[in-house]
């Protein structure tokens, strides 16, 4: 089996569906799991449901982050590149769901506590879908006990929320507490919040949800927060959406003795009158999903635990606790689950709408997924594309999508058969963009596919190097994204291909922009003196170039101005050093030494001022140029270029020159051949680990 059916949200259509997609292939620390039950959240997915559907405008109500970030891409680039990324990033479909059980089809090869066929319960968005195949990292996963049937062990992961919920407000046993809103979070909380021995009070204005609260082991229940005022709580949590100006986080000061906690479980918009708060000394806590380790990318993607001894309820504990309550019966699902519905009913059940009478929905997966083979991701062999250029693209990232495929896709003798994501899933937004692409998930059916003459890799850093190796080996010709290689290991892969015959390119764009142009015209012979100033915003913390196995930011984009200046010279380059001047952010001085005598010099630093992003200032006798952030290009005193709208760095020269490479068998003067590029990675490699 290739393909399997998931649930996307596609924003630009404004739809849910059930889409084909390539089978995820798993990474080192991960397991694909075939889906047995997955549960419907209906509060959380609900209302990803309403933002798919909604208007352009409504979205940009909904995400102010989204659009500052949109108007400062379109003060730096322009129009042209900010419409591409925003389309980019509209296209990409999003899965949904985040709790679901299934059995372990095949194991990567650092799951060394998981075997093919175990049952296994999974969690979080991107995870755990409502997909027929899942691709889980093992720390979201937790084997389950025998004796739990797979309807009960779905709801792991809300259970699990539940648990880190209690924790947060240090509930213990003979505490008073108080839930409001009784929906399925609220429900899942006031069970564990029983089983934990404490006395709960449910306040919820819908008769159905109170009267299946004490059910579940409610003392009492009320329709509003100020029936129950009489009682003073040890913790409030509120468990429903709070967006009015100071509602719920008033009403649950209010609820709460002195020094009190409030833990907001649902989407609460903390907005309250700060006298309460202030008089009686009351703690305010968020809830982030299921326990510590979510949105760490050393804990998610790298498998790395957190020591029990200092970090003792991380989500899978939290997980593998759910799944042992609920083998013991002090758990149980099974009275919340209002219906339940084969898969391929699923976007049905959405287009229907919420429905208050209902909470869990349990979704049933059918046997007629075969277990996937070892060779995953084969390409259909069908005659060869009559395109001189027949492409595939390995990585479908913001990168690709915004910066490399728009001008793909005006190539006229470039056909583009497949392309690759490691989940598949933004591989299925690129192949809707090209046509007549095949979405895969598994780079080597790109590399094998005998269709397919030259790749373009724009993958995460770290699996650079092994990659292009591998598809020269194939006899493919590669574009590849900067850097080439992140170590010296790296570099020694690519070196083992030197003698391969097919072209080989770095997406070292820069050289082949038109000011780039202008200035190797206007510049005199002889050395040259190169002061290149760059200016970068920082990253989320929890960007994947912030990993520690993706060889830092700077390492990423050294080489683009090292590259620049080393085009605009007559020599090659025979040193460069780094100075560290903060190693952790990547702040750095790199000064290089060229065989013809020019030098140049390179400030690489972080800031959260508005500037321009890069300039460039050039000496040599009796001539003097500056560059400044691609827009504005002054020789002499002189402006002899400028761009008025955006921002031309030289993707479309640059994609141009490499498929008029493999389409005539002609190298461009401009490419560099593998041999410049290895020893330009390697001295840039040498330098970062010796500064």
């Amino acid at each position: 089996m290739t393909e399997m059916k998931a649930l996307l949200r596609f924003p630009a259509e404004r739809k849910i569906a059930l889409a084909d997609c390539p089978v995820p292939t798993p990474g080192d620390h991960d397991l694909l799991v075939q889906t047995s039950f997955s549960v419907i959240s209906p509060g959380t997915e609900f209302t990803q449901a309403r933002q798919a559907t909604a208007s352009l405008l409504q979205k940009a109500w909904q995400r102010p982050d989204l659009v500052a970030l949109t108007l400062k891409s379109l003060r730096q680039e322009g129009a042209r590149s900010t419409v591409s990324r925003v389309n980019n990033r509209l296209g990409q479909p999003m899965p949904m769901g985040y709790c679901a059980v299934g059995k372990v089809v095949r194991t990567g090869s650092k799951a060394y506590d998981f075997a093919p066929g175990q049952r296994v319960a999974i969690a979080g968005m991107g995870s755990a879908n409502h997909a027929q195949c899942n691709r889980v990292p093992i720390n979201l996963a937790c084997p389950v006990p025998d004796t739990l049937s797979d309807q009960k062990a779905a709801f792991a992961t809300l259970y699990a929320l539940a648990l880190h919920a209690i924790r947060q407000g240090k509930t213990t046993i003979g505490d008073h507490v108080a839930i409001i809103g009784a929906g399925l979070i609220g429900q899942l909380l006031c069970q564990t919040a029983v089983a934990a021995g404490t006395n709960v009070t449910i306040i919820e204005p819908h008769p159905y949800r109170r009267e299946l609260a004490q059910e579940n082991g409610a003392n009492r229940c009320f329709t509003t927060a100020s029936s129950a005022q009489s009682d003073v709580f040890d913790a409030v949590y509120i468990c429903a959406p709070a967006r009015g100006l100071h509602k719920l986080v008033d009403a649950a000061a209010r609820l709460c003795r002195d020094r009190a906690t409030i833990i907001c479980v649902g989407d609460v918009a903390i907005s309250a009158q700060r006298k309460m708060l202030y008089d009686k000394e009351i703690v305010i806590k968020q809830v982030r999903s299921y326990g510590p380790g979510r949105y760490d990318p050393a804990y998610e993607e790298l498998g790395q635990d957190y020591p029990v001894g200092y970090v003792r309820w991380t989500i899978k504990r939290n997980m593998e606790a759910a799944l042992d309550l609920m083998a013991k019966g002090r758990l149980d699902p099974t009275p919340l689950i209002t219906k339940e519905i084969a898969f391929e009913n699923i976007a049905d059940h959405f287009a229907k709408g919420p429905d208050l009478n209902q909470l869990a929905t349990l979704v049933r997966y059918g046997a007629s997924v075969d277990r996937p083979k070892t060779a995953l991701h084969e390409c259909d062999v069908t005659a060869p594309s009559p395109a001189t250029v027949r492409l595939g693209l390995i990585g479908t990232g913001n990168y690709a999508g915004g910066q490399l495929v728009p001008h793909l896709i005006k190539q006229a003798d470039i056909n583009v058969l497949a392309c690759c994501s490691q989940d598949g899933i933004s591989a299925v937004a690129m192949a809707r963009k090209l046509g007549d692409a095949k979405a895969v998930s598994s780079a080597h059916a790109i590399i094998n596919d005998p269709r397919v003459n030259s790749v373009i890799i724009a993958t995460r850093h770290d699996s650079h190097a092994k990659l292009a190796a591998d598809a020269l080996a194939a006899g493919k010709h590669v574009w590849l994204e900067k850097p080439i290689a992140i170590d010296l290991a790296g570099i020694g892969l690519l070196r083992d291909q030197t003698s391969s015959s097919s072209l080989f390119m770095v997406g070292h764009n820069r050289r082949y922009a038109p000011m780039s142009g202008q200035l190797r015209v206007a510049l005199p012979d002889g050395p040259r003196h190169f002061r290149y100033r760059v200016r970068v915003s920082p990253l989320p913390n929890d960007h994947w170039l912030c990993h520690s196995d993706q060889g830092g930011r700077t390492i990423g984009e050294i080489t683009h101005f090292i590259d620049l200046i080393h085009s605009l010279t007559a020599g090659s380059i025979t040193d460069i050093h780094c100075h560290w001047l903060d190693r952790k952010m990547g702040d750095s001085i790199w000064k290089i030494r060229l065989s013809d005598g020019s030098q140049g010099e390179i400030s690489y630093q972080h800031t959260n001022r508005r500037e321009a992003k890069e300039t460039l200032q050039i000496d040599a006798p009796g001539f003097d140029a500056e560059l400044t952030d691609w827009k504005k290009l002054t020789i002499n005193g002189k402006t002899v270029m400028r761009q008025r709208f955006g921002q031309d760095k030289g993707q479309a020269a640059a994609i141009s020159a490499f498929t008029q490479a493999v389409a005539t068998g002609q190298r461009n003067p401009l490419i560099p051949r593998l041999e410049d590029e290895i020893s330009l990675m390697s001295l840039v490699i040498t330098a970062a680990n010796c500064g």
